[in-house]
């Protein structure tokens, strides 16, 4: 099944299937699993750390960059990275500004301003469509990769 329409009839249809696949009972197990770990807390740091290499990783892979360029470049592209990557660890991280700056060698205003930044890009779709486009890709990967803990 295509999901070109989302809506609570693509999302019933979707379940259905889940439901004519595995069953009940394990829908319901694997919905309530999904829930439970759509987040890390900060404390569970080996955890903390996968999921930062993880999305550090994907962004660079999404939006085409140099690995060794990644924390210090200047250019748009990896500015727009990273942004993505402080908006997303800290949605599903719950960690510290502080604590995310550290893994960039920035300070907690910076990752702060930065997370603001993206949320405003994120409010206006029409002007940031290919940011938008690489974000979302950025974050469907990593719930999928979240849902596998």
């Amino acid at each position: 099944m295509e999901v070109n329409q989302v809506n609570y009839h693509t999302l019933q249809t979707s379940i259905d299937e889940v439901v004519g696949k595995i069953g009940l009972a394990r829908t319901i197990r694997l919905l309530s699993s999904f829930i439970k770990n759509s987040s890390i807390e900060s404390s569970e740091s080996e955890k903390l750390k996968l999921i930062t290499t993880y999305i550090i990783a994907q962004a660079i892979a999404i939006f085409d960059l140099e690995e060794d360029q990644f924390y210090s470049s200047k250019i748009p592209e990896y500015r727009e990275a990273r942004m993505g990557c402080f908006y997303l660890l800290k949605k599903y991280t719950h960690c510290s500004h502080a604590r995310i700056g550290e893994r960039f060698g920035l300070t907690k205003r910076n990752v702060l301003y930065y997370i603001q930044k993206c949320d405003e890009m994120l409010s206006i779709p029409q002007f940031y469509k290919g940011f938008i486009h690489k974000f979302e890709q950025l974050d469907n990967r990593t719930v999928e990769f979240l849902s596998k803990f």
